[in-house]
């Protein structure tokens, strides 16, 4: 099954759970493709080396593509990028959201 699943939850602990399910998901041999909010690029933002950072950057262990984050937070994360000393192994872990995405791509799309 090939799940959509798009973070927009407001806080650490409901963004851990979304991505627990997502990584339970694809250990199940789910295809999954996470959309990050602009919540969850602001507290990754906040704190780079924090538990969700980590659990971003071991996308490839469960064969999942980069998380897509929309135009908006691209720029936003290109200009923290910027003033931060280091790169983060997360960042490697997010690409643009493509310009043209169907709904009908997915069997199922998941808003959390």
């Amino acid at each position: 099954m090939k799940l959509l699943i798009q973070i927009e939850a407001a806080t650490e602990l409901l963004c851990h759970e979304a991505l627990s399910m997502a990584f339970a998901l694809a250990a199940f041999d789910h295809e999954i493709q996470l959309q990050l909010g602009s919540p969850l690029l602001a507290w990754l933002m906040a704190h780079p080396e924090g538990k969700l950072g980590k659990m971003l950057s071991s996308l490839e262990l469960y064969d999942m593509p980069p998380a897509w984050v929309d135009t908006l937070g691209m720029t936003a994360l290109a200009n923290w990028q910027k003033t931060q000393p280091q790169a983060y192994a997360w960042q490697t872990q997010i690409q643009p959201m493509p310009t043209i995405t169907s709904q009908a791509e997915f069997d199922t799309t998941f808003t959390l």
